[in-house]
């Protein structure tokens, strides 16, 4: 019996472990865009055609920045694993970026 616990205890702490490399990864990103934003500017293709395509479907969308959906992707993708719809980036974007 202890040998399962510990192997289920063992298996808990890779995950956590996982998850703060994780937050790491997104906050670097989010870090590295924002420190640029000067210079690339704060929007681009891909964000620009996010924005409109989410406008299309959602009366009240506010435009989000490259760097908003630079970290949203990282958050949807390596946190929750989940898609890239308009709904699942605002929540990304709303959620603080220390989180």
């Amino acid at each position: 019996m202890s040998k399962i616990t510990l192997f289920v205890a063992f298996i808990c702490l890779c995950v956590v472990v996982q998850a703060q490399n994780e937050r790491e990864i997104c906050r670097r990103v989010n870090e590295r865009c924002l420190s640029r934003a000067e210079r690339n500017g704060r929007t681009n293709d891909v964000s620009d055609s996010f924005n409109e395509n989410c406008r299309r479907t959602e009366r009240n969308w506010r435009n989000i920045t490259r760097c908003e959906l630079a970290r949203a992707t990282c958050l949807l993708t390596l946190e929750r694993c989940e898609s890239l719809s308009c709904e699942n980036v605002r929540r990304a974007i709303d959620r603080r970026p220390t989180e």
